[in-house]
């Protein structure tokens, strides 16, 4: 961080390792030929757990001291469907048909998370969460319901607080902190 840098924009999410995103970046590739747009980079996908925005630097710190002592569940959840956010033209990959079918780790470490930001002095969002790994933004119009691909398995190698910085073909991450993980039999 710069001297005179007085905010970060901050989010928390999930990793896959290597492996795992080279495998969802078939799906990024599927999506691309269909839809145009700007293909996310393997080693930048994720699963946003919660995004806090702009953040001033006194918060960032408070993050950067805390969160090591927050463990999130980790469990095995499978990638199953192609999505999109039309307002900002996102397509996603995501791990469910209909909101009614929950992966219960995911939403219990969504929870946890939150948990520990509101006792920090944050608030949860009001929306719903809608699990997902973005795979292109600026999508052009697609009829996603063409797209098909076998389900994906993936067991997030670690949880992460992020500051995205803006770069020329989209944003930087830099990692700040990892998070303890507590792996759940599945």
């Amino acid at each position: 961080m710069t001297m005179n840098q007085t905010s970060q924009r901050l989010f928390f999410g999930l990793w896959p390792s290597a492996a795992t995103a080279d495998e969802i970046m078939a799906w990024a590739r599927d999506a691309h030929a269909l839809c145009g747009g700007r293909m996310m980079q393997a080693e930048a996908l994720h699963m946003t757990l919660a995004f806090l925005g702009n953040t001033p630097e006194d918060k960032v710190h408070e993050l950067v001291q805390a969160a090591p002592g927050w463990t999130v569940p980790v469990g095995t959840l499978q990638l199953k469907r192609f999505g999109r956010f039309a307002g900002p033209r996102v397509v996603w990959a995501g791990p469910s048909s209909e909101d009614g079918e929950r992966v219960p780790w995911l939403d219990d470490a969504y929870a946890s998370l939150w948990s520990h930001l509101e006792g920090a002095g944050w608030e949860r969002p009001a929306s719903v969460f809608r699990p997902h790994v973005s795979l292109l933004r600026k999508a052009g119009p697609c009829e996603l319901d063409v797209l098909s691909r076998p389900a994906l398995s993936w067991t997030p190698e670690q949880c992460v607080l992020v500051a995205s910085r803006p770069a020329e073909g989209g944003s930087r991450y830099e990692i700040l902190v990892r998070l303890p993980i507590r792996h759940l039999a599945c």
